[in-house]
């Protein structure tokens, strides 16, 4: 076993077998037109994602030495399509180092709640004109099923799509679609990037394509357990930090596992070599209905490959039975870490247990995560909320997101929360765990895009914020909830008061219109406008359905000169902002 050995757990509503790959780029109605792919099923292949011990070209030569072949290479990672008989010698190989695969399961409850994006101020933003409008959010997920039939209906009519899974298909699960329409529910005209991916490589990817793409915001409704430290570090807190370094911003899920965690010192108070999470109590029970997913994760405080102190994790079934063990060997050159992942054969209590040295060894502070898939919420017997977080919430760049309870009044009990294990208060922030009313869908998964959502408007009213500012104009926003002990203290997410956003939206403004015969493409168009007094230009666009325009130009005729509004420009460089009832105005559209 590699002595950098890292095992990545990433949650989502079904597993996944790990692919990669790109899909092509979409842009109508149409089916994703997905990439050739080689598929994996066939018995004697097997997919790898692996790194570089040496050059990029000393691990391609001995892939390709193998009988394998490189599917994509992104992020300082490698993923190909290998034979299974020779898994083991590329294993022992001086040329690259393999690294652990990803199965997926969405920070989502089964449960759901009203919508309350009102509670954050859209109803204001989206009244005063505020639609997300040449505002680009990106959507990265797991699938998109069923976006083909929301466009035009829960989505905008045309978005762009892209798979960067190995067979290029877009849907899967319908968990990214669901968290797109809570985006376009706050941020109608927003320009949407439906995303996918299967590993981590394959994430890395997508966030090469999202920096060229110049992306604005991102949202991320996804969890990995244990990937990294808790500290920000770990295989996807660093594709996320590449992303958010080249100026985007990602609001991230934090994560439904408060009452699924817990850390303490490792204790053996009677000497047998099996840590008690009480007196006398060997193991923490959880509730599992059987298909579950069962995900149990143990981490220690040691430095990352230098791990000296050997723990070990057991899981057992309602009868009592041992389902499955993790054994790792821990002699100072491997990473701090177990796992165990299996479905549930039946319903009812299992339970995890730690064994470690006997009498308590160094008492090392353990940190264990105990949670299925479907999430259903049942609580763990002995919980610990604080460092509940999922990767990459603990990450400084990121904008994490954690629920509010139904009340809107209060942080969501389930909510996951830090400190981090550098000491950093998380999350930053916290919004409604509810996408469009009616649907299904709730938890951080839910609360994450909304705040993406209202990110994109803000985009809109500022449109030259870089990520640190468009951070510091939402975190002097914010609300003070109800705070519970136990609670991260974070507050609401508030889109705030329009005062000082330029001019709004007059009142009547749903009854404005420009007459006249638009151009199909770009080029002139002479118009009218019939409507409420000053009407403000940069909102030119929700009297053309959308449409870009560029420059708007008006004829002063005391003056005899043009004055014009160009679409983004300072306001310096405008010499009309506003026009009334009657105007007559030459648009150029793009």
């Amino acid at each position: 076993m590699s002595p950098r050995r890292r095992v990545a757990i990433v949650f989502c509503l079904v597993a996944c077998v790990s692919l990669a790959g790109c899909g092509e780029d979409v842009r109508t109605r149409g089916p994703v037109v997905a990439s050739a792919a080689t598929s994996s099923d066939a018995v004697d292949e097997v997919r790898i994602e692996a790194r570089p011990r040496t050059t990029a070209a000393a691990a391609r030569a001995a892939i390709v030495a193998a009988g394998g072949r490189v599917e994509l290479e992104a992020g300082g990672r490698l993923q190909a399509v290998v034979p299974a008989a020779a898994r083991q010698a590329l294993h022992d190989s001086a040329d690259l180092e393999l690294i652990e695969s990803e199965l997926f399961v969405p920070l989502q409850l089964g449960t759901t709640f009203s919508t309350a994006a009102q509670s954050m101020g859209v109803d204001r933003w989206r009244a005063a004109g505020f639609t997300g409008h040449r505002v680009k959010v990106a959507i990265v997920d797991t699938g998109f099923e069923g976006y083909e039939q929301a466009l035009g209906v829960a989505l905008p009519r045309q978005v762009t799509v892209r798979s960067f899974r190995a067979d290029g298909r877009i849907g899967g699960s319908d968990h990214g679609r669901r968290a797109a329409e809570v985006v376009a529910s706050i941020a109608p005209n927003a320009t949407l990037y439906l995303v996918n991916f299967s590993t981590v490589t394959e994430l890395n990817a997508a966030v090469d394509y999202l920096v060229q793409e110049r992306v604005d915001v991102v949202s991320f409704s996804l969890g990995y357990v244990h990937n990294g430290f808790g500290d920000g570090s770990g295989a996807v807190n660093d594709a996320v930090r590449r992303s958010t370094t080249a100026g985007e911003a990602w609001a991230v899920a934090s994560g439904n596992w408060a009452q699924q965690h817990w850390s303490g010192p490792y204790f053996d108070g009677d000497n047998d070599g099996l840590h008690e999470f009480a007196p006398e109590r060997r193991s923490n029970a959880h509730v599992f209905v059987q298909g579950d997913l069962i995900t149990v994760s143990l981490r220690w405080d040691e430095p990352a490959g230098q791990a000296c102190t050997d723990y070990d994790l057991e899981l057992r079934g309602p009868d009592g039975a041992l389902v499955r063990a993790s054994r790792g060997m821990q002699s100072c050159r491997q990473d701090p870490l177990e796992s165990i992942q299996v479905l549930a054969t039946q319903s009812g209590v299992y339970t995890a247990s730690i064994t470690g040295p006997a009498g308590g060894g160094p008492g090392r502070r353990l940190d264990l995560l105990f949670v299925g898939a479907p999430d259903r919420g049942f609580p763990l017997e002995f919980a610990v909320p604080g460092g509940s977080l999922a990767a990459p919430a603990d990450n400084g760049t990121v904008i994490s997101v954690g629920a509010l309870a139904s009340s809107l009044r209060s942080e969501a009990g389930y909510s996951s929360r830090g400190p981090t294990a550098d000491g950093r208060a998380k999350p930053e922030v916290l919004a409604p765990a509810a996408g469009p009313l009616g649907e299904v869908f709730s938890g951080t998964s839910a609360s994450a895009p909304h705040v993406a959502g209202a990110l994109a408007l803000m985009q809109e009213a500022f449109p030259r914020a870089a990520r640190d500012a468009l951070t510091s104009v939402l975190m002097s926003r914010v609300q003070s909830v109800l705070v519970a002990p136990g609670d991260s203290g974070a507050f609401r997410a508030d889109l705030g008061s329009l005062a000082g956003l330029g001019p709004l939206l007059p009142a009547g403004a749903e009854t404005a219109a420009l007459l006249g015969v638009r151009p199909p493409g770009p080029g002139l168009a002479l118009m009218v406008y019939r409507g409420p007094a000053g009407y403000p230009l940069r909102f030119t666009h929700l009297l053309v359905d959308g449409r870009l325009v560029r420059t708007v130009y008006q004829f002063e005729p005391t003056t005899q000169e043009w004055r014009a509004y160009v679409t983004g420009a300072p306001s310096f460089v405008n010499s009309v902002e506003q026009i009334d009832n009657g105007a007559i105005v030459l648009l150029r559209f793009e």
